[in-house]
């Protein structure tokens, strides 16, 4: 589970500033991620180092950073964005700790390119697709991806698959038509 405290320092009634910790659970191979919260240092050296050497790659769209040994990474892409989707590669099952990260701004936009993007959902809780998509994105959007589930959408509003919710910690593969731009809608 989520420990919130303010451990940023904000000093504030605000809690959507407030540090917390949390764990993302990985099985040995290929997860489908994102990050709802971030530390403020998103190296991929900083952010991996809970795992040791028991993780060997993070992969992005247009973009990858390897482990080539322990704490020694190397790549494209080795710093961790909110709005991406990773693919974590790792040996064995294992907890990812991601501490004092600062949540995510829900109203984070999205912009997506014609075909297939990798995305992140910004929250830790989950919302129905229809529910979570703009009504002036969705009619763009035909179809949205994670590990072990996707859905379709057959006609608007209309999604059938085994894949009826953005949950945080998971990472997205939506299928675009045209270009778009669009926040999540969050409560």
């Amino acid at each position: 589970g989520d420990s919130y405290e303010d451990n940023c320092g904000t000093c504030d009634d605000d809690p959507s500033n407030d540090c917390f910790d949390y764990e993302l659970e990985l099985h040995a191979g290929a997860n489908l991620i994102s990050f709802y919260a971030l530390p403020e240092d998103t190296s991929v050296d900083s952010m991996m180092s809970s795992l040791g050497a028991a993780i060997t790659g993070v992969i992005t769209e247009g973009g990858a950073c390897s482990q080539i040994s322990e704490n020694n990474w190397v790549g494209s892409h080795c710093t961790i964005h909110p709005h991406h989707g990773y693919w974590m590669i790792t040996l064995t099952d294992d907890d990812l700790t991601v501490a004092d990260a600062i949540p995510t701004d829900l109203s984070l936009e999205y912009t997506l390119q014609t075909g297939a993007n990798l995305i992140s959902f910004p929250s830790a809780g989950s919302a129905g697709i229809s529910d979570a998509l703009p009504d002036n994105a969705e009619v763009y959007i035909t179809g949205v991806i994670t590990e072990g589930g996707a859905s379709t959408q057959i006609s608007p509003n209309n999604w059938v698959g085994s894949l009826n919710t953005f949950d945080g910690g998971k990472g997205y593969w939506v299928i675009s038509s045209m270009a778009v731009t669009f926040s999540f809608e969050l409560d």
